[in-house]
């Protein structure tokens, strides 16, 4: 798994440097105007105006402290500013996730007196800004419009694929060999494609697999470490001399660097790159009106191939699910 991440964290790094250098020096904003832009992507669409007339004020203040406070500010605004409307439900489901994997940790250090020392502190702290950061970056994508459909609905096959291919009892999910990942790697690859379908560009379709790897991270983290709770050093083979207090330390461990690192890397650069891929394949939208029999077609063929490929999604994880565990 090390090795996987390793090339998937080069990849991410390459987009993003790519994107730099096409972008050009003069055109990258300094970090508050990143700041304020994250801000304005909270706003919902009736507050486009608020949020164009931050970025104008922004333009207007000069002094680093003061520009940093000024953005600080609007993103803290934004993030209680109503209205919300359905997409507040799938925030709320975040952050019970988050919240219940977090509170899970704590009782697991505290029901198996794991010990506790100054690099202790310092993971739960690197864990808690993680989660922070997770609820926060789906709730950027939450309000992107053509994005929460597809992305939750994403996450949901996602999570589903990581459970088939782990097990789904929490003894096989602690202590199997984890087998058969064609599923782990086939799942961003729906949401990637069936995201670009959905919203008419590659941008949407990136865009739900970042918000399928966020929600499939929560919801497959919480499962994880709801596991290690409940089975605890179950399982373990004692001839390694490892003391049960060593055993649950490892196993939460263990499901952190899975479920927080490894499955929203692959989920998030694979599903970039189904979503490029997809774009790129697909028939050209011609500005001339086209007969009505040929858009009917294109519409058709746009549901008929992301069904298929849900469709045999569910197929191999029934076909996981019903395979004899040994």
């Amino acid at each position: 798994m090390m090795p996987l991440i390793f090339v998937f964290i080069v990849g991410a790094a390459a987009a993003v440097v790519r994107r730099r250098l096409l972008a050009g020096p003069g055109s990258i904003p300094d970090a508050p105007a990143r700041m304020l832009g994250w801000s304005v992507g909270l706003l919902a669409a009736e507050r486009e105006e608020r949020g164009r007339a931050m970025i104008g004020e922004l333009d207007r203040i000069e002094g680093r402290t003061q520009r940093w406070r000024f953005a600080l500010g609007c993103a803290g605004g934004a993030l209680v500013m109503p209205p919300w409307g359905r997409s507040a439900a799938a925030l709320g489901a975040l952050l019970t996730a988050a919240a219940g994997a977090g509170g899970l940790v704590a009782y697991a250090h505290l029901h198996y007196r794991l010990p506790a020392d100054g690099w202790t502190w310092f993971w739960d702290a690197v864990l808690l800004l993680v989660l922070v950061g997770y609820v926060l970056g789906g709730s950027t994508l939450l309000r992107r419009p053509g994005v929460a459909g597809p992305g939750l609905a994403g996450g949901l096959l996602t999570a589903a694929a990581w459970l088939a291919v782990s097990g789904f009892d929490f003894d096989h999910w602690i202590n199997s060999v984890r087998s058969h990942w064609l599923l782990a790697f086939l799942a961003p690859v729906v949401v990637g494609a069936g995201g670009t379908l959905w919203g008419g560009s590659a941008a949407a379709g990136r865009r739900a697999a970042r918000l399928a790897a966020v929600t499939a991270a929560l919801g497959v983290y919480l499962y994880g470490v709801l596991a290690v709770a409940v089975v605890g050093a179950a399982g373990h083979d004692p001839s390694d001399g490892w003391t049960p207090a060593q055993v649950v330390d490892d196993n939460l461990g263990n499901q952190a660097v899975f479920y927080l690192v490894a499955l929203p890397l692959m989920t998030a650069t694979i599903g970039w790159a189904a979503a490029a891929a997809t774009a790129r394949l697909r028939p050209d939208r011609s500005p001339s009106p086209a007969p009505a029999a040929v858009a009917r077609g294109h519409r058709v063929w746009l549901v008929i191939l992301p069904c298929a490929a849900l469709a045999a999604m569910v197929l191999l994880v029934l076909l996981m699910f019903l395979a004899p565990h040994r």
